[in-house]
């Protein structure tokens, strides 16, 4: 069991720090195949536009309600999809950390920002995470996460998880 509390004990609350850089890392180091790792296998991964979330409708940019249609996703983003060789950088906000009956909820904003390589650097996504960490086989998986962008407006080159 995580623990009874609402707040997560400090060594929770580090192992579940240690997931989300290891996270980031992986996405930030284009190493796609690992992402749909940090994800339990009935996980659901959902981007959703702000208004869209608030009025509690469920249309979304991007959902996968499974580890392996979020594999299905980096086999498309890998082999089928054409598009400029770009780089992505991830800037996650503080963690704020709650426990429920289910596990770890994370709620943190991120920045995600783009560089194409003849162009100059432009923030591509800005986002609250709504997660839900889960302890499966000793380790920290993702169960949900919820990705609210702020903006319906994103480029087309949103190519890549957040």
């Amino acid at each position: 069991m995580i623990a009874t509390d609402a707040v997560p004990a400090v060594d929770m609350r580090a192992r579940v720090r240690d997931l989300y850089d290891a996270y980031y890392d992986t996405l930030d180091d284009v190493r796609l195949a690992d992402w749909p790792d940090f994800f339990t296998v009935d996980c659901l991964y959902r981007v959703i536009p702000r208004e869209n979330a608030e009025r509690g409708y469920t249309l979304c940019t991007m959902q996968a309600e499974s580890r392996g249609m979020l594999q299905d996703r980096v086999t498309g983003l890998t082999t089928t999809q054409m598009y400029a060789p770009r780089y992505y950088r991830r800037f996650p906000g503080p963690i704020r950390m709650t426990v429920d009956d289910r596990g770890v909820r994370t709620r943190h904003n991120l920045l995600v920002v783009q560089t194409l390589i003849d162009r100059q650097s432009e923030i591509v996504l800005s986002a609250v995470c709504h997660d839900l960490v889960v302890e499966q086989a000793g380790g920290l998986l993702l169960a949900e996460r919820v990705v609210v962008i702020d903006s319906e407006m994103i480029p087309n080159s949103l190519i890549y998880p957040a």
